[in-house]
Order: C-alpha cells, then sequence, then structure tokens
C-alpha cells in the first residue's frame, strides 16, 4: 500500500481531506528517493505529525524522529500507535518503533546494587523494578540528586567494563533499549539525543527534525560542557572513602568567594566573560590537589594488583581482558600473567571493583583537565556562564560553570543521513542556516484555518514606559471577562508575580507542563501563566483567549542571547537583526496556540504597541486575515465599562 492510498482510507476514517498536508506527503516521498535536506514550514492546522510518518510507515523507510521534548515525544508515540495500529489492519504488516531517551536517563544495576542509597533517594526505584518499567529514572520518584549516582555514566560503564559487568545481561539500557533501537524502522529520539549522536547505524535513516524552530537552542544546552561544586563534592568524598582519611579541600570557598556576589535574588544563572581568569585558583586549591590525591591511590592500588596476580597461577579472561582495556598497565607487565579460563571468580571480582573506581577517577580528573583546557582557551565563539540552584543533598546552592558554543554549527551532520528534513509551524531557512549551518530546499506550505474569527488586540502600552504593569493587569481582567479558558505569555520571570494564584490559575512551575496543559484542558483550572514552554509547546483546543505580555524579544541578560550578542558584534554583524528574527518566530508560534482546530476562535491581546514598528509582524497577522484593532479606535474603559468592543 503506497502513501496515498494509505491516506484515503484513513480520510474515510472521519478525517478532513487537507491539500497541504498531501503536499507535505510528496515532498517526504521525494525524500526517500532522492535523499537530500528539505525544510517545510507547515502551519498549524497542516497534520505535519501524520505527513510524514504516513510515507516513512507505507514505504518501510527507517527513520530517525527528533523533537523538542520528552512531552512531545510522547505526544508522537501516540500518533504513530495510531497510524501503525491501522497499517497493521489493512495490510498485516508489523512496523516497529522505539521511543528513546538518552542514556543518563537510564538505571545502571550495578551502581543501584554497589550506592545502596537511602530509600528516601531511591523513592519508588524498588517497587518500579519488580514491574515491566523500563529503567527509565525520569518516571520514577528518585531524588534529583541521586540520578547521578545511579544513572548510565559513560565514565562508568565504559566499553571494557562491560564485559565484566555483573549485570550485562540485565541492562535496561544496553540490553533492552539498544535491542529495541537496533530491530526498530522508526526512532523517536529528542534534540538533545540528537545532538549526542547516541544512537547506531544512521546512513540508512531518513533524519526528521521536528519542532525545528528550537533546534539550535537545545543543540547549544547538549553541547555545553560544565564542572559543578556538587562535582566537586562527589569527587572528594569517593576519594575519602577509598583513601580512608580526611581531605580538606573545600569547593564550597572556591565558588561562593567568587560567584555568590554576582546573583540577585531573582537570579539563577549569570553570563561571565570569561572563564580563564579563575583558571589559577581553581587549579591551586582543586585540581592538583585532587590530581595528587588520584595518584596516590593509583600507586596504592597497582601494588595491590601486582601482589594479587604475583599471587596467582592462573586468571580469568575476562579479568585479563579488562585490565587490558583500563590502560593502566604496561603491556608487557600484563603479558607475564596467563589466562585460563573465563569466569571471574570472587576475588577477582572485588580486584576489578577497585580497578574500576580508579579507571572511574582518572576519567573524572581528565574531564577537569580538558574542561580548565577549554577555559584557557577563551575563544570568541564559546559562551560562559554560572547558574545555580538550591540543593538539598548539599544544603547550600549546587553552584556551576558551563561552557557552550555560541552557535552549534556543524552539530548536525546531514551526510551522515540517507535525507534530511526540518520541519516546523515556523521555518525561517536564515535563522537555521545563521544558527546551526544546515540549509536545504525550503517549502512553505499554505494556512488551514478561517483566521478571521480570532481579534487581535494590540493596546497603547509600552513595556519600556510607566504604567505597562497596570495596563497588563487591566488586559488580564479584560481577555478573563471575554473567555472562560486563558494563557497567558510571558518573557521575564519576575512578570509571574504580577498574577495572583488561586483555585482557578496555575503558574508553570506549579507542577509538571503537561499536568498543567491537561488540567486546562479539562476545565479544572481556567487560567495558566508561564514562559517559553507556553509560547510554543501548548496544544489547548476549543474557544479560548491569549495574553501576549510584550513581543517576545530574548533577554540580552539571558546567558545565551548574551553571548550571541557579543559574538555578532565582535564579527561585525548587526545583533538586532538576529533578536528580531528571533522575537519574529517566537511571535508566530504564540499566535499559533490560538487556532489548533478549525471550530477553534478567540482573542490575543498584546501589551505592547511597538509592535507597528516591525512590518514583518503586522504584515503576518495581515495575511492570516485576522481582526486586528488597536485600543486608540476603541471606546474607553470609563465610558463603556469595557475596553474592547468584539467585532
Amino acid at each position: 500500500m503506497d502513501a496515498h492510498a494509505f491516506y484515503e482510507y484513513l480520510l474515510t476514517k472521519g478525517y478532513e481531506r487537507r491539500r497541504s498536508q498531501e503536499e507535505f506527503i510528496d515532498i517526504v516521498q521525494d525524500l526517500i528517493e532522492r535523499g537530500g535536506v528539505k525544510l517545510v514550514e507547515a502551519p498549524t492546522g497542516t497534520g505535519k505529525t501524520f505527513a510524514y510518518l504516513i510515507p516513512l510507515i507505507t514505504s518501510g523507510q527507517r527513520a530517525i524522529i527528533s523533537t523538542g521534548t520528552k512531552i512531545l515525544q510522547d505526544q508522537l508515540r501516540r500518533d504513530i500507535e495510531f497510524l501503525t495500529g491501522h497499517y497493521k489492519l489493512l495490510t498485516g504488516e508489523e512496523v516497529s518503533y522505539a521511543v528513546l531517551k538518552g542514556k543518563g536517563n537510564y538505571l545502571c544495576l550495578d551502581r543501584y546494587h554497589r550506592e545502596k542509597l537511602s530509600p528516601e533517594e531511591l523513592g519508588d526505584i524498588p517497587e518500579l523494578m519488580e514491574t515491566q518499567w523500563g529503567g527509565d529514572l525520569t518516571l520514577s520518584s528518585c531524588s534529583p540528586e541521586a540520578v547521578p549516582k545511579l544513572n548510565v555514566d559513560d565514565d562508568y560503564c565504559t566499553a571494557h567494563y562491560r564485559n565484566v559487568c555483573p549485570y550485562r545481561g540485565e541492562c535496561y539500557y544496553w540490553e533492552k533499549i539498544k535491542s529495541r533501537e537496533r530491530k526498530a524502522q522508526i526512532l523517536v529520539i529528542n534534540h538533545a539525543l540528537l545532538a549526542l549522536k547516541d544512537f547506531e547505524s544512521t546512513e540508512d535513516r531518513v533524519l526528521v527534525i521536528d519542532e525545528v524552530h528550537e533546534l539550535d537552542r537545545y543543540l547549544t544546552l547538549a553541547s555545553t560542557s560544565s564542572l559543578s561544586l556538587y562535582w566537586f563534592r562527589e569527587l572528594i568524598g569517593s576519594l575519602e572513602k577509598l583513601l580512608e582519611k580526611e581531605i580538606k579541600l573545600s569547593p564550597e570557598d572556591f565558588f561562593r568567594k567568587n560567584f555568590e556576589g554576582l546573583f540577585k535574588e531573582d537570579t539563577s544563572e549569570v553570563s561571565l566573560e570569561s572563564l580563564s581568569g579563575y583558571v589559577p585558583q581553581l587549579r591551586r586549591e582543586l585540581a592538583d590537589p585532587i590530581r595528587r590525591l588520584v595518584q596516590e591511590f593509583k600507586e596504592k592500588l597497582l601494588s595491590e594488583v601486582e601482589e594479587f596476580l604475583e599471587s596467582r597461577l592462573m586468571i580469568s579472561f575476562r579479568l585479563k581482558s579488562f585490565l587490558e582495556g583500563t590502560m593502566l598497565f604496561p603491556p608487557e607487565f600484563l603479558e607475564r600473567f596467563k589466562a585460563g579460563y573465563e569466569e571471574v571468580d570472587e576475588n577477582e571480582q572485588r580486584l576489578i571493583d577497585r580497578v574500576k573506581k580508579l579507571d572511574y577517577l582518572e576519567r573524572k580528573t581528565h574531564k577537569l583537565s580538558q574542561f580548565l583546557r577549554l577555559c584557557e582557551e577563551d575563544r570568541d565563539e564559546f559562551g560562559y556562564k554560572v547558574s545555580r540552584n538550591w540543593s538539598r543533598k548539599l544544603q547550600t546552592y549546587n553552584y556551576r560553570l558551563e561552557i557552550f558554543p555560541v552557535f552549534p554549527r556543524g552539530v548536525v551532520e546531514p551526510e551522515l543521513y540517507k535525507g534530511v528534513l526540518l520541519t516546523s509551524a515556523t521555518v525561517d531557512p536564515e535563522d537555521i542556516r545563521f544558527t546551526t549551518g544546515l540549509e536545504g530546499d525550503f517549502y512553505r506550505l499554505g494556512h488551514n484555518f478561517d483566521y478571521s474569527k480570532v481579534t487581535f488586540i494590540i493596546t497603547n502600552a509600552n513595556p519600556k514606559r510607566e504604567g505597562w504593569e497596570e495596563k497588563l493587569k487591566e488586559s488580564y481582567e479584560d481577555i478573563r471577562n471575554i473567555h472562560e479558558r486563558v494563557l497567558v505569555l510571558l518573557t521575564n520571570r519576575k512578570h509571574l508575580r504580577l498574577f495572583e494564584n488561586n483555585g482557578e490559575v496555575a503558574k508553570q512551575g506549579d507542577g509538571s507542563l503537561s499536568t498543567l496543559i491537561e488540567k486546562l484542558r479539562e476545565g479544572k483550572i481556567k487560567v495558566l501563566i508561564g514562559l517559553d514552554s507556553l509560547w510554543t509547546g501548548v496544544d489547548v483546543r476549543g474557544d479560548k483567549g491569549i495574553l501576549m505580555s510584550k513581543l517576545p524579544f530574548e533577554s540580552p541578560e539571558d546567558p545565551v542571547t548574551y553571548h550571541r550578542i557579543r559574538y555578532l558584534k565582535s564579527v561585525g554583524e548587526d545583533p538586532f537583526e538576529y533578536q528580531r528574527r528571533k522575537a519574529f518566530i517566537k511571535f508566530r508560534q504564540g499566535v499559533g496556540r490560538l487556532m489548533r482546530q478549525k471550530t477553534d476562535s478567540g482573542t490575543i491581546i498584546l501589551c505592547d504597541n511597538r509592535v507597528w514598528r516591525y512590518g514583518e509582524f503586522i504584515s503576518f497577522l495581515r495575511e492570516l486575515g485576522v481582526n486586528i484593532l488597536y485600543e486608540k479606535n476603541l471606546t474607553s474603559r470609563r465610558t463603556s465599562g469595557r475596553p474592547y468592543s468584539r467585532p
């Protein structure tokens, strides 16, 4: 069965024919046959997920689909299950798929049994392990501090250790997840995992990047290098246990003395011009002492290993292979000892555990050295920041130093795939090329909804002038009087304080975003107030109101934006063109929250009259056909009792 035949079948099940969706199907079929890179702007109502899934399923094409968040991964899972279920009903053919997350999301059984964490730290993990749970720590209630002690970690789970790991056959990630990955026709991943390239056999797969308007941000996050107070504290704690002595190093002093004064009460991250100035102190107070302590343990352990091997007539193949793989011992030293049996015995396992700890420490100190070298390079194409969040485990702030690429160009390599499709409701080819280096054939599909049912009100308010906050609160009252369900889209966290919480109102952070959205859909709450995620990631159908606090220009205090502006100035580019382009993309996404299906309608109020300065914003609204009203031309609140009249 080909794609269009399957599409015609779906139409008989009550789905509506959409010309733009059929055009999209043809574009994807051409990509499957010819390869290349294609960028497709598919406005709300296109049904883009079905449009790219249908030809992938019917052609049998192996594919990787990457989207922005785990919430969107779950939405994709539902669409895939629906389509593959109907396809099997028609053809009898099974279509396999797997939803993948990064290895750091999965429980390592070896670490679980060795760490012996408290019940408070483990949460419900012991109970989940008795079920069909897949080892996904994000679906457990274990504490955030416990995750880095329990998850699959490259520094711990090395290739040579996996050969001797007593839990290899039961491993959630390397046995179960990777097995599903190899067998699946369709893999569903997120943009962070795409950046890490943590999957196999891509050359015969088509890569689909959905929600591509957010790709550069996720690639930047995934490409960030960091060190934290908690990281140092854990490393020092491990050394104290292994050397059986107190170690008088204080990473707390280093972080507090240097960074505590940079933070205001309501800030959790601060841009830094550079980190190179902190390197000498970081080496002197932490890195060099830690390196000497690791060397002390190494010398002690190497003597233990030599003594143990000398006492044995023969050792196991697995032990010898493991010791060779660590690269801790000269080949001529290990050649002296003969292997004669396969499985390790109890004494050998204890030795492996000790050597494993040294290997882990050396990898950590190598990461520390790499981070310091990156700091010293002080390159213009990197940005720097320090962040802090309260840690229950430390009972203080956990400070984190981070280095990230200003623009993550070259992270995604199209030549590694059979073909690449980039799509979103808002695709700006110039922005994608500029931020990620990706470019290809561009297609803009037509709109599907009647936007004449939408009223867009522009208030006579300027966020830079006195009285704006009062106007925002007045507009909030107005939109609530007009509509039962309301989304409030903010651009600055401090503006959350302008809105009172009550039983009908929820703010982003009151619970998981997916839970809050579901409550809004079900009518359990009437208003949802939030920031970035609400502008782009919310699907609530029916009549509703949207209040936009102001035009969504990225805050220059945001570290990524700060360093992008700095870099663009340094190379002679106009940073405002970049900022304007990003704001326009986000504005279009915000407008798209209103119309999710043909029967939807509603009102958008924008408390920012600066929109008239930017022709593309107004042209976009007029092209949609929305009914634009400006407050200056409306009956005033004093004479009518309400500031806006609906057309």
